[in-house]
């Protein structure tokens, strides 16, 4: 009988023994559950139905396993979602705050630039006392300067430099809006502007940008290089005869 169910465990002959009115000691091993029910007069009037009782029994505790099984699987998906959701939600908290402070960078940005501008304009009017008996008040308006852009050119790298180190130099700018200039001040798609952009756009990482800008654009020997080669290209045209104006090679050689 025992062979022909399959999967029957102790608790399922317990079970037996107990629906044909034999109490089994807790200390009975599954051997002795065994042979108690064989020994007992019901199986061997109706070995078939004690046999039923054990289907029953191991059927009864499957589906109550698989029942537990899927109870458990569905609060460990439960638990899952629910970490999920929390992640999600940290996610969505961090996200927000990061927006935040990059509006409020970008405000402070826009607020900094106003306040020069204000003052670039309050400076741009000089007022020059001159004694009533030479000259009466004269006023002067200076020209709004602007950003001279440097892309891949090497060439331009000096006129460039010379003019945005005045701004590099101005204490009174916070680091954080000189490297918003400094990223106004390369043309956008450059290389430069790569270089620039691989920095977050803080204040502490406004040195690093334009030491990395010098590195790969302000070097003295690749300058050195590329005004060897111009000059070379400047005696080629000379020799082979092309028709340049004097002003021309002295603008050539003066630059």
């Amino acid at each position: 009988m025992f062979l022909s169910v399959k999967s029957c465990k102790k608790e399922d002959l317990n079970l037996v023994a107990k629906e044909i009115g034999e109490n089994v000691p807790l200390t009975a091993k599954i051997c002795d559950v065994k042979e108690i029910i064989l020994n007992r007069d019901e199986y061997k009037g109706d070995p078939d139905f004690v046999k039923g009782i054990l289907e029953n029994a191991v059927t009864d505790r499957k589906l109550q396993e698989e029942k537990e099984f899927e109870f458990e699987k569905m609060n460990k998906e439960k638990e899952f979602e629910l970490e999920k959701l929390n992640k999600e939600q940290k996610l969505i908290k961090l996200k927000q705050q990061k927006e935040f402070e990059s509006e409020k960078l970008e405000i402070n940005n826009e607020l900094e630039l106003a306040r020069m501008q204000t003052q670039n304009q309050n400076q741009g009017v000089i007022y020059q006392q001159i004694p009533e008996t030479s000259n009466a008040k004269k006023k002067f308006t200076l020209p709004k300067l602007q950003f001279q852009q440097f892309g891949d050119d090497l060439k331009d790298w000096l006129p460039f430099w010379s003019q945005f180190e005045h701004t590099d130099k101005d204490d009174d700018i916070a680091p954080e809006n000189k490297f918003q200039y400094l990223v106004q001040a390369t043309v956008i798609g450059s290389r430069a502007r790569e270089v620039v952009e691989s920095f977050p756009p803080t204040g502490e990482n406004y040195a690093k940008a334009v030491d990395s800008l010098k590195a790969r654009f302000g070097r003295e020997d690749l300058l050195v290089e590329v005004y060897v080669r111009e000059l070379l290209k400047l005696i080629i045209s000379v020799q082979s005869n092309q028709k340049l104006s004097p002003t021309f090679l002295y603008d050539k050689l003066e630059s």
